[in-house]
This record gives C-alpha cells, structure tokens and sequence, in this order.
C-alpha cells in the first residue's frame, strides 16, 4: 500500500485493475445531469487513478467541508482515549465542573452518546449556541427527550461539545491538537477552522482541499497506520467506522443505514464521511480505494460510487480505446456554466 507525500502517486486505470469505460460513464453523467462538483479524487491502493476539477478549484484549493469535520473530532477523541486521557463510556459532565446549573439528564449522557448522536435531543438547537454569550452553559440547557444511548438524532451540538472536552483535557483548540498527530503527519498544511465560544466548532467549519480529504480516508482505510506510524489505534478507528446505532429515520434514504462514530455506514457497504451539499469521502476496505468529492449539490452524488467506481473495481482492466484525460478535461471546462449558475443560487452559511 502506498502513501502520498503533498501528493498521491498517479496509477493508469490497467495499473490500478479498473475498468475505465465506467469511469469515462461516470463523466458522462456528471455532464448529462450537470452536477456542480468541484473536485473529485479516486485513490486506489494508494496511488491516483484521477482527480478532477472545476474552474478555480484544484490542489491546495481548500473549501468549506460541513459535517465532514465530524468525523476529524471523531479521530482527535480516538487519539486522546488511546493516550489514556478519556474512556468512551466516562459521563461528560465530568469535564465540565463549571456547569452547576443542568438538566438531570445530562449526569447520565457519556463521551460514546455523543460520538453515536444519540444525546436523547430531539431539537436542532446548534444556532442558539451561535448567539449565546456561553454556549456551553447553552448545551447543557437544551431538552433530552429520550434516554441517553436509546435513540439517534443528528446533532451538532454533540460534536462541539466533543471539541470542548478536547480542549478541556489537552489545554488547545481542536484545531491545533490536531496539528502534530494529523495534520503534519498527514502533510497537510494546517487549515481553518471555524470557532465558537472559543472553542473549534466540531461539527463544521473544517476547510480543506479534496486531496486532503483523501489522505484522511486513505488514514482511515489503513486502520490508522501512516507511513508505517500509528496515527491512532485500528481498534478505535474499526469501531467508529462500524455501525453502532440504526438510523432508519434518518431523512435521506442513503442515510438509514447506521452510523459509528461521527461516521455514516453505507448501503453499499464501508463508511463514508458526509457534508452538506453532498461533500463525501467514501472508504471501501474491500477493493481498498477512497473517493472524495466536493461541490455545490442538493442531488445524490453517492449513486457515482455505487454506479460506476465500485463497478469498475468489480470489472477490473479491460483494453478499451477510451483516454479518460479528455474526459476530465472536459469536465473543467464545461464547469463554468454550472459555477455561474452556483454564484446565483448559493447560500451563504
């Protein structure tokens, strides 16, 4: 297996056994339907079989990644309980002693409550704590209407407060805690992350580029091993990646198949990180690749995985007279229409 530096290793579809006429159809769709991607990176056994990119986007091009932060604070809490500072099942009010006013609830709600989504909230309160003057003190006035660990409720709060016990154990922001065991392992130069209250907000606000997102995934894929270094332990990263609790109410049809920790299970199998706008790295153990993708979409864009990247793997290299650079390119160059209609439509979060 293959690690990148500031980059992957570039691999031909014969090279990395993929069948590239499903890659060729993968474009086709996207232009056919005209999906406002961004970026699009498939790695392969470490080594890139393509990106692609949008006008003005490209390496280094760093965007907003939405709920795909989750799943960063996720690992953070991986490395502080492999350390030994923290157990999963450790009740969270013991890492805020300043909390004196709380609903009774909240002596029963755990590190692993948090990680799950299942708090027993069943209000969307993250923008309350966006405009309070202490929004920790503001967590811990919001209702729990079921039991802690009983049922799923896709919470941001959950998140930021994960942020806050790594802040309150380790002395630093999220952010810069990361610094050391991820970011610079990784060689991803240090990127923004939005703050609330003085703490990394967690749940979103993460930028980085596509590519970075893919050394994140291919971490994951290697079970927390970087360059022969342990980044955090298999045992940690198989459980967050695994189901834990069903999602069958989930609102998305995609998303009713389970959740880890901070980590969505796919209906196709493995997990994938997922943002607003359909931003996703999706991990697949079994024919060990990563796909990332940025963009600007209310559509379904996990259909590309399920359609045509796992297909192509299945299929392996067959000879075919396809160039797939033409292709790509062409993707970036009929992005410019769709990114002008983009500017015209898109909400400013």
């Amino acid at each position: 297996m293959n690690f990148p530096h500031s980059d992957f290793e570039k691999a031909s579809c014969r090279d990395a056994n993929v069948e590239k006429g499903l890659l060729v159809d993968l474009f086709d769709k996207i232009k056919d339907d005209r999906l406002d991607i961004h970026s699009i990176v498939f790695v392969k056994d470490g080594n890139k079989v393509f990106d692609a990119y949008a006008k003005g986007f490209g390496p280094g091009v760093a965007e907003e990644t939405y709920s795909c932060s989750k799943s960063f604070t996720s690992i953070a809490i991986g490395i502080l309980a492999d350390r030994g500072m923290l157990s999963l099942d450790d009740r969270i009010l013991k890492y805020f002693p300043e909390i004196r006013n709380h609903l009774p609830a909240y002596g029963q709600m755990t590190i692993r409550h948090l990680l799950t989504m299942t708090t027993g909230h069943r209000e969307w309160a993250y923008e309350t704590l966006l405009e309070a003057k202490d929004p920790i003190q503001a967590c811990f006035q919001i209702p729990v209407v079921d039991e802690p660990g009983t049922k799923f409720f896709y919470d941001n709060v959950a998140s930021y407060l994960l942020s806050a016990i790594t802040t309150k154990l380790t002395g630093m922001a999220l952010n810069d805690f990361l610094e050391i065991p991820l970011w610079n392992k990784l060689e991803i130069a240090k990127p923004v992350w939005k703050t609330v209250g003085g703490y990394t907000a967690g749940a979103t606000g993460l930028r980085l580029d596509a590519i970075s997102l893919a050394k994140f995934g291919h971490l994951l894929l290697n079970d927390g091993v970087w360059r022969g270094e342990r980044i955090v332990s298999a045992g940690y990263v198989r459980e967050a990646t695994s189901f834990q609790v069903p999602t069958v109410d989930a609102g998305g049809p995609r998303d009713r198949y389970g959740y880890g920790f901070q980590f969505w299970i796919n209906d196709f199998g493995d997990f994938r990180l997922a943002g607003m706008y359909k931003q996703y790295v999706v991990v697949n153990r079994e024919y060990k690749f990563v796909f990332a993708i940025q963009g600007y979409e209310e559509r379904e864009l996990l259909d590309l995985v399920s359609s045509y990247i796992l297909p192509s793997c299945r299929k392996g290299w067959l000879y075919d007279n396809f160039t797939l650079r033409n292709y790509i390119a062409r993707f970036h160059e009929e992005s410019v229409s769709i990114l002008e209609k983009e500017k015209q439509n898109r909400v400013v979060w």
